[in-house]
């Protein structure tokens, strides 16, 4: 798993011809006092690279909230994925990922995967893109357990440019384990407020097959965000 992480950090450090970042962050952040007491923050940002041969992206987030001086929720995730391009939509990739959620029962996961990715719809206003891929995954509980899993992963993503302000996405993946399954949706709405400013309303699920003893198979997230673009 590490020499696959390190090939792609490596082919990262190429230099991309006529190839600049593209970014954008987002924030969001509720905070109650009175009666009780309650904050919540959420954090994302996303870079990209679109080479003539290769797309880069890095994408990191992060969940905290808290009642009455009490954590109820942290979490910090983030995976690095190197595209290269090939021909009518086609693209081979690598990807490694990192989660850590306190209060899933795991104390982090990891993944690597490789794999290829279609573009099946591509107009003014729509694109569909899917991926498969296979890999390794690492799942440390808890209790100290370490459990390691070969995965099968399917991913699809959806964009829809409603108008010259708004922008719908539908993002759907699962890892196929022998072990361990696990799904991902998230669905969102953006609309532009002002310039490289915008406002954004989501949904997220994630569904385990196999919980820790305690813990809830589903978890769910819904967020009012701001977001900036660069």
């Amino acid at each position: 798993m590490r020499k696959v992480v390190y090939l792609l950090l490596l082919v990262a450090a190429m230099p991309a011809a006529a190839s600049e970042w593209v970014s954008e962050v987002e924030l969001g952040a509720v905070f109650t006092s009175g009666n009780t007491e309650q904050e919540t923050v959420k954090f994302r940002a996303d870079a990209t690279r679109d080479g003539e041969l290769f797309v880069n992206r890095i994408h990191v987030e992060s969940l905290s909230a808290a009642r009455d001086g009490v954590e109820s929720a942290e979490k910090y995730s983030g995976f690095y994925r190197l595209g290269r391009k090939l021909d009518r939509g086609r693209s081979l990739f690598g990807r490694a990922a990192y989660e850590q959620d306190r209060f899933s029962g795991f104390k982090r996961q990891m993944d690597v995967t490789v794999g290829y990715g279609q573009r099946f719809l591509e107009t003014e206003t729509m694109s569909f893109d899917a991926d498969f891929g296979v890999g390794q995954k690492r799942s440390r509980l808890d209790t100290g357990v370490t459990e390691t899993d070969e995965i099968v992963s399917l991913a699809a993503q959806y964009v829809w440019h409603i108008g010259d302000n708004a922008i719908f996405k539908q993002f759907l993946s699962t890892e196929i384990g022998s072990e361990l399954t696990t799904s991902r949706s998230e669905s969102s709405l953006e609309s532009a407020i002002s310039g490289n400013l915008a406002m954004k309303l989501a949904i997220k699920f994630k569904h385990s097959s196999d919980a820790p003893v305690g813990k809830q198979k589903t978890d769910s997230e819904s967020t009012v965000t701001l977001v900036y673009k660069f």
